[in-house]
């Protein structure tokens, strides 16, 4: 059913590179929310400014993890959108989230200090026409932000802070000046006295420990704390086996994540499209079979943009739970979702392997649960994991729910491998982005040109393997352990199962779930099952 009409949301916006972030960032946060009426501020926190030497930046996990840390509160929302984008310039962002979120009304949030060298951004006066501006004083920049060049121009539009209405009523330009805010901390002063920390934040804030509710525009959000991993041991342990391996979740930097996104539109990588058209064209069926009053919890949502089919041809769903590992863009993801549809969302930071209660007492009771996992990523488990990974969704589930998977399944195997090795390399350098990151990131010895891409599909195990496998002898050292590998030698970095009907129903009989019903493609490439407890 179509999501009723919803007042349009208001949100502001801080970007920079919070290297690191401070106090101040958080001030002008609360201010904003409180005299702006604004329902979040995000802070987007930019790979890079042009203005400044990229040598000066702290990595990038470290600022946003320190940004999390400060802000400490429900209300504000970290977010890496440029870097998921790709996005560089504060003009390019802004059009971006307003065709992405265009029942949004964005503020973009600033200091007196940004003000003052505003006419340097690229297409300062195409931003100022974007969106309304609030700008915040900060002690010594007062004279030099309202007698800068960008102040001067925007003179005409720039209206009192009495007068606040008319920020979101103005067509922009429209800006205001708080005079009265006067945090003196600063990034750049931060780095230039590692001496000099802001205290620990204080307020009304509340610091999100497993769970708040409501957060933001979220009923809840449930926060496991999933072991993301420990690059190192894991590629110290991996590189002591036999078959040497490493988990493909290393796979995801922010480098990674962009080759993926190039993978999915690739002409011979079917999965992605082959999925979206099963869904496409059994949705009515699918939903109809699903049944009214589902409450329904995505596993692995990231973006959520699987999920609108669902909301949409779903009869009067209850409500909607989104799972990820990744904190920020999960909040990010589910806040912006929770804009569009009058339906309660909610959000869980978790890994697949965790055990997951949904908290009691948060969202309207459903006539059932529906659980969601798109994308065949039950296929990068091993058979026994997903019968585990099944067996607790059933649990988080409860009685009488149903689970909608979409799976990959077994073909040509030239289909196959055309789809692992394309012709255009993408999923080669994906592959191999795990060594550039051991250099980047472990500092380790080796030589890329060593090894090469090879994906190739197992037969006997049904399973698409990648591997890095070395064209010569060679070797790669962390911590001054080495390991070497003959000419031919592999590290295993991923496998692919590939399941027939039959061999699923094998799968689902080990489980709490039974198989109620099943849709293809034409091909018979790839399924949409849908499952019950009941």
């Amino acid at each position: 059913m179509p999501p009723d009409k919803l007042p349009r949301r208001r949100i502001g916006l801080l970007g920079g590179s919070f290297n690191p972030a401070h106090a101040g960032h958080r001030q002008i946060s609360l201010a904003a929310l409180d005299r702006l009426g604004l329902e979040a501020v995000w802070w987007l926190v930019t790979p890079g400014n042009p203005l400044k030497d990229a040598r000066q930046y702290a990595p990038y996990e470290q600022r946003l993890s320190k940004a999390r840390a400060v802000a400490d509160h429900p209300d504000i929302v970290i977010s890496d959108f440029e870097r998921r984008h790709n996005l560089q310039y504060t003009v390019d962002t802004l059009e971006r989230l307003q065709i992405t979120n265009p029942d949004v009304d964005f503020i973009w949030l600033m200091g007196a200090d940004s003000l003052a060298g505003f006419h340097r951004w690229k297409d300062w006066r195409k931003i100022a026409e974007l969106a309304p501006m609030a700008v915040f004083n900060r002690p010594g920049y007062t004279d030099n932000a309202l007698s800068g060049a960008a102040a001067k121009a925007l003179d005409a539009f720039r209206i009192d802070e009495e007068n606040l209405d008319q920020l979101t009523r103005n067509t922009p330009p429209v800006w205001v000046y708080f005079s009265d805010t006067d945090n003196p901390l600063s990034s750049t002063a931060i780095r230039n006295n590692a001496s000099t920390s802001p205290s620990k934040p204080s307020g009304d804030a509340r610091t999100v420990t497993d769970i708040t509710a409501p957060y933001g525009p979220l009923a809840f959000f449930l926060d496991l704390h999933p072991d993301i991993g420990d690059f190192k041991a894991d590629a110290l342990a991996g590189l002591a086996q036999t078959q040497k391996t490493l988990s493909p979740k290393y796979f995801y930097d922010e480098r990674g994540s962009k080759l993926f996104q190039r993978i999915t539109t690739l002409e011979e990588y079917y999965p992605t499209s082959t999925e979206k058209a099963v869904f496409d064209a059994n949705a009515a069926d699918i939903t109809d079979k699903i049944g009214a009053g589902a409450a329904i919890f995505e596993y692995g949502s990231g973006a959520s943009e699987k999920i609108a089919w669902l909301l949409d041809g779903l009869d009067r769903p209850a409500a909607y739970v989104a799972m990820d590992i990744s904190k920020d863009y999960l909040i990010e993801s589910a806040t912006a979702l929770a804009g569009g549809h009058s339906l309660p969302v909610a959000a869980v930071c978790a890994d697949f392997h965790a055990p997951v209660t949904i908290p009691a007492g948060h969202l309207p009771q459903p006539a059932h649960w529906l659980g969601f996992f798109p994308g065949s990523t039950l296929g990068n488990m091993q058979p026994d994991s997903a019968v585990d990974f099944l067996t607790r969704a059933s649990q988080t589930l409860g009685p009488d729910a149903k689970f909608l998977l979409g799976i990959d399944l077994e073909k040509d195997p030239a289909i196959l491998h055309a789809a692992y090795n394309d012709r255009d390399g993408v999923t080669a350098e994906f592959n191999l982005n795990l060594l550039v990151r051991m250099q980047r990131e472990l500092d380790a010895a080796l030589t890329i040109s060593d090894f090469e891409h090879y994906a190739f599909y197992c037969e006997k195990n049904c399973r698409i393997e990648m591997h890095l496998r070395a064209l010569r002898p060679t070797s790669i050292t962390i911590d001054e352990q080495k390991f070497t590998f003959a000419a031919g030698e592999t590290l295993h970095t991923e496998n692919s199962y590939k399941y027939s009907p039959e061999r699923l129903a094998a799968l689902f009989a080990q489980t709490p779930w039974r198989q109620e019903a099943i849709w293809t493609d034409d091909k018979g490439w790839f399924a949409a099952c849908l499952l019950s407890n009941s």
